[in-house]
């Protein structure tokens, strides 16, 4: 998943261009797209449980897509804040959170985490396809600490992210955008921007900026290549 929206940089290539198309551009991006989601939110459910009324937090909200497993789990009682700094990914996201029945209890928030306003901590929080995006080690621990600190003690996080960056499996990915008609200088143009991609280096790099942020053991959710979904929780 190539969700270009981090906190500490605008939501560049995520225009008014692109937003009505970024789905179907995901879906082929990343193998098992929707799964992600789902199982992103399967988890938070499982970890709530029986409780009537949450507030999660979702960071990167983009199209709004990863909101709409919860209609699955029978959590009417469950309210929603989406952050997402590009206005024309938050439009696609209104029309289809309308569309769902799931706007009237979402509260969307145009711009980055920190200009959030700040409120009561969030029972559970989402970051999907945001980490490997922010430069450096350094920004990405603050931001994993800008999610806390809106967090209640024991609250899950799912997060998303590139892990590692294995040649092999980049051709994998690479060979399989190609049968899903991918022009050879577009390939040429992800490889290069592979190249000079920096993702964490490691699922034990990611899991000790975890620790800098206070959240402790990490589950392995999904895993599709080089992007895997993780499980923590909160514990200052």
């Amino acid at each position: 998943m190539n969700h270009g929206h981090s906190d500490h940089g605008p939501g560049q290539g995520f225009g008014a261009d692109r937003a009505p198309h970024y789905d179907a551009q995901a879906a082929v991006n990343l193998a098992g797209y929707q799964a992600a989601y789902e199982l992103g939110v399967s988890a938070l459910a499982a970890v709530l449980d029986g409780q009537d009324t949450a507030s999660l937090l979702h960071v990167g909200l983009g199209t709004g897509a990863e909101l709409v497993p919860y209609l699955r789990f029978n959590v009417p009682g469950w309210r929603f804040t989406g952050v997402e700094p590009s206005s024309p990914m938050l439009e696609v996201a209104r029309k289809r959170l309308e569309a769902e029945g799931l706007l009237a209890r979402t509260h969307l928030h145009e711009g980055e985490l920190r200009t959030l306003p700040s409120g009561p901590p969030f029972d559970g929080a989402q970051l999907m396809g945001v980490l490997h995006h922010v430069d450096g080690d350094e920004a990405r621990v603050e931001l994993l600490r800008e999610v806390t600190r809106r967090l209640k003690p024991g609250a899950p996080l799912v997060l998303g992210c590139r892990v590692g960056k294995d040649p092999e499996l980049t051709n994998v990915e690479l060979r399989r955008l190609r049968a899903y008609g991918v022009t050879s200088e577009k390939l040429e143009a992800r490889r290069q921007a592979y190249a000079k991609m920096q993702p964490i280096e490691s699922d034990g790099a990611l899991f000790a900026m975890f620790a800098q942020a206070g959240l402790v053991a990490p589950k392995t959710l999904f895993v599709s290549l080089q992007y895997k979904v993780f499980l923590a929780r909160f514990a200052p």
